[in-house]
Formats: C-alpha cells, structure tokens, sequence
C-alpha cells in the first residue's frame, strides 16, 4: 500500500470513529430539563408549578391547567402529571360531613378543603379542593342527607 492510500485510510478510520462517538446533541431537540416540578398551592386552592429555568405553568382550584410559560417540551406535561398525582394524593384523608340548623350542609377534609350544599343538597361551592375531593363530598352528602 502506498503511504497516501495508509494516510486515507487512516483518516477515514478517525473520521468513522469520532462519528460513533458522537453524543448527537446537535441533531436532537433539547432536553426537557429545568429539574424537577416544584408545586405550590394557594390559600384559594390555585396551584402554580415551577422548575429552576424559569418555566411556571398554573392551574385553576379545580385544578384546569390555566397557562404556562417558557416552558420547554415535556415539562407541561410532567406539571399536569405533578398535579394529577397530588390530586390523588389530596383526594385521600378524613372528611366530616355537618349538616346545619339552617337545612345547609358542608363536607370538611383534614386538609381544609370544604365543600358547601343548599337545603336540597345540591353543591354550592367548594374552596382548596381537587376534583376527586369534590366527587368524595358528592357521595358523602348523598348518603347522609
């Protein structure tokens, strides 16, 4: 072999080899990052979702996503899975079903969510809870009334 064909080869081989060793950062979408959801939640049950590069995405007190912003793919999604689980989470725990002197009615959780109910015992409102908290009030006034 001639020294340019070993020259040619040889930098085909270095060629071939940085090429597997690439990382292929360039030629993907970047990285959800920003770490992980941190969730707060409000005295008015509203909770606002942040991660540390700035991206914040906010929910309703019935726990509806209301908006987010500069959030990069996948971090909305793994808010609304944040939420969801502490929904589950949330949706757990003691309640106390009162009826009041008035014919009015209201469901109570460990966790300060309250659910109110008219003399028909229709729902009224219901402040700090999930939507699995308000189903459970549903079914505790139905069985009590």
């Amino acid at each position: 072999m001639s020294s340019r064909l070993v020259a040619c080869l040889c930098l085909a081989s270095a060629m071939a080899l940085a090429a597997c060793a690439d990382d292929g950062r360039r030629h993907t979408a970047p990285a959800p990052g920003g770490g992980e959801p941190n969730l707060h939640r409000h005295d008015n049950g509203a909770i606002t979702v942040r991660y540390d590069n700035g991206c914040v995405v906010t929910y309703n007190a019935d726990g509806r996503r209301s908006g987010s912003n500069g959030c990069r793919p996948g971090q909305v999604e793994r808010a609304d899975t944040a939420v969801q689980d502490d929904a589950q989470a949330r949706g757990g725990g003691g309640l106390t079903f009162h009826k009041r002197n008035d014919g009015t009615a209201r469901v109570r959780f460990d966790d300060g969510c309250v659910v109110t109910y008219n003399r028909k015992g229709d729902r009224t409102g219901s402040q700090g809870c999930h939507p699995r908290q308000v189903e459970r009030a549903d079914r505790a006034a139905q069985t009590n009334w």
